[in-house]
């Protein structure tokens, strides 16, 4: 009997079971909302934030600056990529002591967690190989985070001159926003493009949106992002009626 009963708990908790050999982990998600797309809504308040950490690189680091998402937590590292997300360290204050990336995140105990990650390999490496990298940290997301809604972000392009400078492909780009979203929809992430919301006709970044290295962005363009955040949320499941079709 205890063993019936403990079956029947695994399998009632997944959208993020590991699931058997051979199929992609799935992340736990609102089966209300299906991913990979949400449908835009009004801008969600700052409680909904309140458990939710955002993962990434530098562009991550001016969200936290600009303190749009106050009530957010972040993890970020300056030129962190999906390749480097499971090596980098953080030092826990006062200790000797470093974590992960993912262990430093798992310390808010989110139930979303929110990454914009890519920008850095999509400058200098063929979109298999990031997307290879990518896959591979969609696993660990799951793995670590498994009652967590995951949230994953296309980022934007460089400018033309930085494109340019570093023999990166507009194209590159382009599919990788594509093969994320194919990705999210294998995993049940959810799936936000700011990489079509700040892109020119040429498929780079516009100077308005150009905080001058042809990289980072200018408060407008973070503000767009927080925007588009706020308003493609999902409700976290709180009952077996909106958790429906997990098995």
């Amino acid at each position: 009997m205890i063993l019936v009963m403990l079956l029947m708990l695994v399998m009632s908790s997944a959208c993020s079971a590991e699931g058997i050999a051979g199929e992609e982990l799935k992340a736990y998600c609102n089966m209300a909302f299906p991913p990979p797309v949400v449908q835009p809504h009004e801008p969600t308040g700052d409680e909904y934030f309140a458990d939710a950490v955002l993962i990434g690189d530098s562009l991550m680091e001016y969200v936290e600056m600009y303190e749009e998402l106050p009530s957010a937590n972040y993890v970020w590292r300056i030129g962190m990529s999906p390749a480097s997300v499971g090596r980098r360290q953080f030092r826990v204050k006062g200790t000797n002591e470093r974590l992960t990336t993912y262990e430093q995140a798992a310390l808010y105990h989110p139930k979303k967690v929110y990454v914009m990650l890519g920008s850095n390999g999509l400058d200098g490496f063929a979109i298999s190989y990031v997307m290879a990298d990518y896959e591979k940290m969609a696993d660990d997301l799951i793995r670590y985070f498994p009652d967590a809604m995951i949230y994953v972000i296309a980022p934007p392009p460089m400018s033309q001159k930085q494109m340019r400078e570093r023999h990166a492909p507009v194209s590159r780009y382009v599919e990788f926003a594509g093969q994320l979203k194919e990705l999210a929809e294998r995993r049940q992430f959810y799936f936000l493009n700011l990489y079509e919301l700040l892109v020119d006709e040429e498929g780079c970044l516009p100077r308005k949106y150009d905080a001058g290295d042809g990289f980072h962005l200018t408060k407008r363009a973070y503000s767009i992002l927080v925007d588009l955040i706020r308003r493609n949320t999902v409700p976290y499941p709180v009952n077996e009626t909106e958790q429906k079709g997990m098995n």
